[in-house]
């Protein structure tokens, strides 16, 4: 069994929704229409998800993007 250190948590879209602060709506519009956002992880048919550290990695440019940093 992997220790947490040496593994990234996977978020289901209601994890990630509720960890970014929006809707499924816009999840899927920003998957569809954002090149910068991370792409999903397909598990089967019917289970996606997304790796935090991904969407950190998202949420970190943004946050510089808005401050002017990029």
């Amino acid at each position: 069994m992997h220790s947490p250190s040496t593994t990234t948590a996977v978020l289901r879209p209601k994890a990630a929704c509720l960890y970014l602060g929006f809707g499924r709506t816009k999840l899927h519009e920003l998957h569809e229409s954002d090149p910068d956002f991370p792409r999903k992880i397909r598990f089967s048919p019917r289970c996606v998800g997304w790796r935090k550290a991904d969407l950190d990695a998202w949420l970190d440019i943004k946050a510089k993007q808005a401050s002017g940093e990029v």
